[in-house]
């Protein structure tokens, strides 16, 4: 007899991935902690995850409100989801190509004027755009801690162990140099020998 499979799914109801039952999932919290649940299968559209039985898009929503990204432990042969982080420039009065074009910006883009905003997960064939679109909403997530993504704003798009670095223009334009910036600007810190973040150690949360 096959092993029941517990789907998860974002907001939207579109599929992410299934984990087997008795399986466990990762949640990597906005602060960057990563807490282990198991999951037991309950139904088709609900499971036990750690100590609370939800409804498979109820989990998503919350997951969605809290800047939560989630993950099987383990990761299955053909998972295709992926994530995403926005980043806007702290210090809008001082730093002057904020809400500027690309064109404008592209000289000046920094990584350190910039604060990562929002973590989320990025269901297949989930486009820019869309993500644009649900981030301007009434109701947008983290919508009382940040702005309306707007122009200067930058996405970085995670799939298949890779990032992508968009800056938000009339459209979208690739922004190779702020993923090299902050790769830079990690190692000058380094160099100057600034203190490291500390890796969260995962948390292990047992099965009641």
């Amino acid at each position: 007899m096959d092993k029941k499979m517990i789907r998860f799914i974002d907001s939207s109801y579109k599929d992410l991935f299934s984990i087997p039952d008795g399986g466990n999932v990762a949640l990597t919290l906005f602060d960057g902690e990563t807490i282990i649940r198991p999951c037991q299968y309950m139904d088709e559209c609900h499971a036990k995850i750690g100590y609370r039985v939800f409804h498979i898009c109820e989990f998503a929503e919350i997951m969605e409100r809290n800047g939560t990204i989630y993950a099987p432990e383990v990761m299955q042969k053909g998972d295709i989801f992926g994530t995403y982080e926005i980043y806007q420039i702290k210090d809008v009065r001082s730093t002057d190509y904020c809400f500027r074009s690309y064109a404008e910006a592209s000289p000046k883009i920094s990584r350190s004027d910039y604060t990562r905003m929002y973590a989320g997960m990025l269901a297949p064939n989930m486009s820019l755009d869309h993500l644009y679109a649900k981030h301007n909403m009434d109701n947008r997530p983290f919508g009382d801690r940040m702005r309306s993504l707007s122009m200067s704003d930058v996405i970085v798009i995670n799939r298949d162990g890779k990032a992508t670095a968009y800056y938000v223009d009339t459209g979208f334009k690739e922004v190779p140099q702020f993923l090299y910036i902050d790769r830079r600007e990690r190692q000058q810190e380094k160099d100057e020998d600034a203190p490291q973040p500390t890796i969260p150690k995962k948390r292990h949360e047992p099965e009641r």
